[in-house]
C-alpha cells in the first residue's frame, strides 16, 4: 500500500485554504485579466454591432358582463359563459393567427423592409432555368416554390414571433406588446392589434345578433299562422255549439239554477208526501198513487236537467281549452315579435366589450439589447470564466510548486527550495554557491545545509546521497552546491555516483577521462590518484571514472562499501550524486551506504505521481530518505503562491554571510 494515502488528518484534507485560492487568483491575474479585457472587447464589438429591438404596450380592458341586448340574444342561445374562461377565450383571440393577419394586411406588412426578405422570392437566374429534374435520380423530384399563401402563412409567422400577449394579474385589463426594429411600427402594431380585436368582437356580436333576428323572422310567420288556426277552431266551435256569449251558462239553452233547485225542491216534497199518505192510507189509495205519478214526473225532470247540466260543463271545457290554445299562441307570437325588434334595435346600437385604457405610443429608448448591462455582464463571466480556467488549470497541474505541495503529495519534510538560476552561457560554471550574481541561491543552499545539519544533530549524516526521479531535475548541481556550502565548515568529499552518465567533471572543468570511483572500485587507479582537490570550492571531488561496462555489480560490492566507509573516517561530509531513481537501480544500492538520502524534484516539472513512484521505491528499499530539495522554483511565480519564500530568498539576495551588498562592494 502507498504510505502517502490518508498521510494528512481528513480534517485537514477537508478544510478549505482561502490563501490557496488567492494564490491561484495571483498566479494568473495576468491572464485573467487578458481573458477579461478580450472577451470584454469582443462584446463591446458585437453590442455595437447590434440592431436596437424598440417594443410598445397597447392596454386593453375587456369586460365580462354583456348589455342587456346581448343578454337576451345569449337567452336565445343558451350561452352562459364563466368570468375566468371568458377572460382566458378572449387571451387566446388575440393569440390567433387570423387576428394576426388582419393587421399583416390592414397595415401592409409585407412591404416593410424588415418582413420583406421573409416573402421575397428571388428571380431565377441562368442556373435555377435549367431544367435539373431531368438530370436528377427516378422518383427524386424538386422542392417547388412557394405559394403566394404559403409565403403570406410564413409572413404571419413571422410576425407573430415579435407579438405577446400579457395579462395583467387579478384584474380585467390586458397588454398586447410588440417588438421590432422600427420604433414607428412597434406602436403602429400594438394599437392595430387593439382595434382589430375591437372590431372582430363587434362584428362577431353583430353577426350574432343578425343571425338570432333572421331566426326569430323566420319563425314568426310560423307563430302567425298557428294563432290564426287556433282563432278559427274557437270560433267554429263556439258556433257548432250554440255557445253564444264566450260560454257563459245562461247563455246556454236549458234550465237555469233556480229550475234545477225548483225541481229538486219538488223531488223531495214529493217524497214527503208519499210517506204522508202511506201512513194513513193504503197502498191503492186515489191520493198515493196521485202523488207518487208527481214523484216520478219531478225525478224524470231532474234527470233531465242533469245530463243537461254534464253535456254543458263538457262543451265548456273544451272551450276553454281552445281558448287557451289561441291565447298561448297569441303571447309567443307577440314575445317573437318584440324580441325581432329589440335584435334590429341592437344593431344600431350595440357596443364593444372591449376598450382601449392606454394606448400605445412611439418609443424613444430600445427595449433591447441593454448594452451597457450586457457589457458589464460580459465583462463580469470573463473574470469568473478566467477564474474556473485558472482553478481548472490549477487542478490540472499536478507539478511541484512549493512545500506544501511536498508535505501533502509525499509526506515529506521540505529541507529548501533552490531558485532557478538563469545563465547566459552554456557552459558557465555550476557552482553558483560562490556566484557573487546569485546570493539568492547561495541563501537558498545553506537553507538546505542548516537543514541537513539540523536533521543530524545528535548523530551527523556523514555520508549523504541525493538522488532525483528522471534526469534533468538538477540532482547533480544541487550535490555540487551542497558541496560547496559544507565545505565552507567542514572537510568535504564530492563522489559522482552516476558511472552510467557521469555529469560532475563536466560541469566542475576538470579533466575528461581521468580516473574516478570506476577505477578505484576496479582496484585500477590508486584512490589518491582518483580524489582531486579543488581551492576555490574547498572541497575534494571523486569523479565516476571511465564509464564501467556493469556499473551495477561494481555499486552492489564490498569493495565499494568499504571504500565509502573508509572514506568517511577520512572525511567530515561525503555527498554522492547517484542517477535517477526510475530509470535504474543504482540509487536504491547506493542508500545503503548513505546515511542520509535527498530527494531532489524540480518544481513546476515532475509531476507529483512520478515523485511518488521514486519515493517509493527508495522507502520501500530502507533507504534513509530525510526530505526533499525542491530545485528550480521561478520565485516570481513562487511567490504567488508562497510569499514569505520569495520575501525570504529576496532577503537573502541582499546579505551574504551577514553582510550587505553595498558593504561587500
Amino acid at each position: 500500500m502507498d504510505r502517502f494515502d490518508n498521510n494528512l488528518p481528513s480534517q485537514q484534507e477537508d478544510a478549505i485554504d482561502l490563501r490557496h485560492y488567492w494564490h491561484v487568483i495571483s498566479r494568473f491575474k495576468w491572464g485573467i485579466i487578458g481573458l477579461a479585457i478580450a472577451i470584454t472587447l469582443a462584446a463591446v464589438f458585437f453590442v455595437s454591432a447590434m440592431r436596437p429591438v424598440y417594443t410598445a404596450s397597447t392596454t386593453l380592458m375587456i369586460e365580462q358582463k354583456q348589455g342587456k341586448t346581448l343578454t337576451s340574444l345569449d337567452d336565445v342561445y343558451g350561452s352562459d359563459i364563466a368570468g375566468k374562461e371568458y377572460l382566458q377565450t378572449q387571451f387566446e383571440i388575440l393569440k390567433s393567427r387570423e387576428l394576426a393577419a388582419r393587421v399583416v394586411r390592414e397595415l401592409n406588412i409585407a412591404e416593410h423592409p424588415d418582413y420583406v426578405s421573409r416573402i421575397v422570392v428571388e428571380e431565377k437566374s441562368w442556373w435555377q432555368q435549367i431544367d435539373w429534374k431531368q438530370y436528377l435520380p427516378a422518383g427524386h423530384t424538386q422542392n417547388p416554390l412557394p405559394t403566394e399563401e404559403e409565403k403570406f402563412t410564413k409572413l404571419v409567422s413571422g410576425f407573430m414571433t415579435h407579438l405577446s400577449i400579457e395579462p395583467i394579474r387579478q384584474t380585467q385589463l390586458v397588454k398586447i406588446n410588440f417588438e421590432s426594429y422600427d420604433r414607428k411600427l412597434t406602436a403602429a402594431v400594438a394599437n392595430a392589434m387593439a382595434k382589430a380585436y375591437i372590431n372582430s368582437q363587434m362584428e362577431a356580436r353583430v353577426a350574432l345578433t343578425q343571425n338570432a333576428a333572421d331566426w326569430l323572422t323566420s319563425r314568426l310567420g310560423t307563430l302567425k299562422t298557428n294563432v290564426e288556426i287556433s282563432e278559427k277552431k274557437l270560433q267554429d266551435y263556439r258556433e257548432s255549439n250554440n255557445l253564444v256569449g264566450g260560454g257563459d251558462k245562461s247563455s246556454v239553452s236549458g234550465l237555469s239554477s233556480e229550475q234545477l233547485t225548483a225541481i229538486n225542491r219538488r223531488v223531495v216534497e214529493g217524497q214527503f208526501k208519499i210517506a204522508e199518505i202511506s201512513r194513513r192510507y193504503g197502498p191503492k189509495h186515489p191520493a198515493l198513487v196521485q202523488a207518487e205519478m208527481e214523484l216520478n214526473e219531478a225525478q224524470r225532470s231532474l234527470a233531465e236537467a242533469k245530463e243537461t247540466s254534464i253535456d254543458l260543463s263538457r262543451k265548456e271545457f273544451r272551450f276553454k281549452e281552445l281558448e287557451r290554445e289561441v291565447q298561448t299562441n297569441r303571447n309567443l307570437y307577440d314575445t317573437f315579435f318584440t324580441r325581432i325588434k329589440q335584435a334590429n334595435d341592437s344593431l344600431e346600437l350595440d357596443t364593444a366589450n372591449a376598450r382601449v385604457i392606454d394606448p400605445a405610443v412611439v418609443p424613444s429608448v430600445p427595449f433591447k439589447p441593454r448594452k451597457s448591462l450586457l457589457v458589464v455582464l460580459a465583462l463580469v463571466l470573463s473574470i469568473i470564466l478566467g477564474a474556473v480556467l485558472a482553478f481548472l488549470l490549477d487542478y490540472l497541474d499536478s507539478t511541484f510548486k512549493g512545500a506544501e505541495d511536498v508535505e501533502d503529495k509525499l509526506g515529506l519534510s521540505m529541507l529548501g527550495m533552490v531558485p532557478l538560476v538563469k545563465t547566459k552561457k552554456r557552459d558557465d560554471s555550476s557552482i553558483y554557491f560562490l556566484d557573487s550574481n546569485q546570493n539568492g541561491y547561495a541563501e537558498a543552499m545553506r537553507t538546505v545545509r542548516t537543514s541537513v545539519v539540523l536533521s543530524g544533530i545528535d548523530k551527523p549524516h556523514k555520508v549523504i546521497m541525493l538522488t532525483s526521479s528522471v534526469p534533468s531535475e538538477g540532482k547533480s548541481t544541487s550535490a555540487i552546491n551542497l558541496a560547496v556550502a559544507l565545505g565552507q565548515m567542514e572537510k568535504v568529499l564530492l563522489i559522482d555516483g552516476d558511472m552510467r552518465k557521469p555529469t560532475i567533471a563536466k560541469v566542475l572543468n576538470l579533466p575528461p577521462n581521468s580516473p574516478g570511483l570506476s577505477n578505484v572500485v576496479a582496484a585500477t587507479s590508486t584512490l589518491e590518484d582518483c580524489i582531486l582537490h579543488m581551492d576555490e570550492a574547498n572541497i575534494d571531488v571523486l569523479t565516476a571514472g571511465l564509464i564501467p561496462p556493469n556499473p551495477l555489480e561494481l555499486l552492489s560490492s564490498q569493495k565499494f562499501a568499504d571504500l565509502i566507509r573508509n572514506l568517511s573516517e577520512t572525511y567530515d561530509r561525503i555527498i554522492i550524486d547517484s542517477p535517477p531513481t526510475l530509470l535504474v537501480s543504482d540509487s536504491l544500492i547506493m542508500s545503503k551506504v548513505a546515511q542520509a538520502v535527498l530527494y531532489v524534484i524540480r518544481s513546476d516539472t515532475t509531476a507529483h505521481n512520478t515523485a511518488r513512484t521514486g519515493v517509493n521505491r527508495l522507502l520501500a528499499a530502507k533507504a534513509p530518505l530525510i526530505g526533499v530539495i525542491l530545485n528550480k522554483v521561478n520565485m516570481k511565480k513562487a511567490s504567488r503562491y508562497y510569499g514569505t519564500y520569495s520575501g525570504y530568498y529576496a532577503y537573502g539576495g541582499d546579505y551574504v554571510y551577514g553582510h550587505s551588498k553595498d558593504k561587500k562592494r
